[in-house]
């Protein structure tokens, strides 16, 4: 008797035995990873050079854009599926987590409009480097 193939799937990543949640895990530590040491070089080239403070703002955001960028494309190749809501999740995660982090700072929980851009900001810069991982497969 013939038997017949069940067509019902396994998500990709399932079907090749990779850990969604060890995935996101490594590629939050490589958005930390690589804020940490953007940030050092950021720290490096103001007390060597005459750059002043006043562009800090602007450099913390970019270096978080790049850092978020890095992780979830590095994250969406090795899920090799839905990554843009990896990369979504990943950016909304890693905002959520430097608030806690800035308070061990002495920064104030402000939960304001500036609040609420950065966290679009992660979330959508999280979702096209997921979909660029995606595509780099």
């Amino acid at each position: 008797m013939r038997k017949f193939k069940s067509y019902t799937k396994m998500p990709p990543a399932e079907e090749k035995g990779i850990n969604i949640y060890g995935v996101f895990l490594k590629s939050l530590g490589i958005c930390f990873g690589v804020s940490f040491i953007l940030i050092m070089l950021y720290a490096l080239v103001l007390s060597f050079t005459s750059m002043s403070d006043s562009s800090m703002s602007m450099t913390i955001q970019i270096i978080m854009i790049v850092s978020i960028t890095i992780s979830s494309i590095y994250g969406g190749k090795k899920i090799l599926k839905k990554g843009w809501f990896f990369g979504i999740v990943l950016g909304l995660v890693f905002t959520l987590l430097l608030v806690p982090l800035g308070m061990c700072f002495g920064q104030s929980l402000s939960l304001d409009k500036y609040f609420a851009a950065k966290m679009l900001m992660g979330s959508s810069v999280g979702l096209i480097g997921g979909i660029i991982g995606i595509n780099l497969n």
